[in-house]
């Protein structure tokens, strides 16, 4: 602060050593007494120190006024984030608490009754439990900024297959078609929320495919995964929207059980591991998501 106070009285410094060297010159030339010089310095010098210091304590004031106001503006910041944060956890959680709600109750009326088959359609709820609950914990390492990427070497089918058998009941039970070959590639990317990001992709298929077909295709040469299945499809007024937050669309409207949280995370995961990620879709025909992985060196 004392360097900053010395650079806004500097052009005062330099005229006041002008005025120094004028008045010394003016003595020496005219043989003037130099002890009515030195008296004039004196006065000179107490008068414009008096002045320096009421500035100098004005400067200070004004800069703790600063200090002050900027301090308040991050306090204000961290406020609104926080109640930010609270409002959309707080959104989220009464969305996902009545969600969760129909697994466990359907699975608690499948228990109580004595019918075939029940094994499997409760393996099927314990599964979308497993999901939402998955889903809640990356919804808040998101919001947290607690979600740490570790590049590496993955292959492409230890993140499909498991997928697969998690899900095995639901394409059974809801005679979906699974279409996948096995891939032995490797592609760069962070092994867990790259598995996020395909979970929610798939399982949204699942929900708006059902008793039709999903294909998952990786194309090696240009990095590229595919997930498209000939359901429902997306109108074209909402597949621009289909990764905001909470934006669950008309076919998310019909289904109770999109919150529009899936898609936002795909999005967000997508943008932390610099992929990019694309849907395109054609209403009662089919929808193609696409994620671009980088190329290896």
């Amino acid at each position: 602060m004392k360097l900053a106070f010395i650079k806004s009285i500097r052009s005062e410094i330099i005229i006041i050593l002008m005025t120094f060297l004028l008045f010394a010159l003016i003595f020496y030339l005219f043989s003037l007494p130099f002890e009515a010089y030195g008296l004039t310095l004196g006065i000179i010098l107490l008068i414009i120190t008096i002045r320096w210091w009421i500035k100098y304590l004005g400067f200070k004031e004004e800069d703790l006024r600063v200090t002050v106001q900027h301090l308040e503006n991050e306090l204000t910041h961290v406020k609104n984030q926080q109640i930010e944060y609270r409002n959309d956890v707080e959104s989220y959680f009464l969305t996902w608490i009545h969600q969760i709600k129909t697994p466990i109750t359907a699975t608690q009326l499948l228990l109580e009754r004595n019918e075939e088959n029940v094994v499997n359609r409760v393996r099927q709820e314990v599964v979308q439990i497993d999901n939402y609950t998955s889903l809640a914990l990356s919804y808040l390492k998101l919001l947290n900024e607690e979600s740490d990427m570790t590049i590496s070497k993955v292959k492409v089918d230890n993140l499909i297959r498991p997928l697969i058998l998690k899900y095995r009941i639901q394409f059974i039970e809801q005679r979906t078609n699974i279409h996948y070959k096995k891939v032995e590639e490797d592609i760069l990317t962070d092994a867990q929320w790259t598995s996020i990001m395909i979970e929610q992709i798939l399982n949204n298929a699942l929900k708006y495919a059902r008793g039709k077909d999903i294909w998952i295709d990786f194309d090696a040469t240009h990095r590229i995964l595919k997930i498209k299945d000939n359901g429902v499809g997306i109108s074209k007024a909402d597949v621009p929207k289909i990764f905001d937050k909470g934006y669950s669309g008309y076919n998310g409207r019909l289904n109770q059980e999109s919150s529009g949280i899936g898609l936002f995370i795909v999005k967000h995961i997508a943008n932390h591991l610099n992929l990019d990620v694309s849907v395109d879709s054609e209403l009662g025909v089919e929808t193609t998501f696409t994620i671009h992985f980088p190329q290896e060196d």
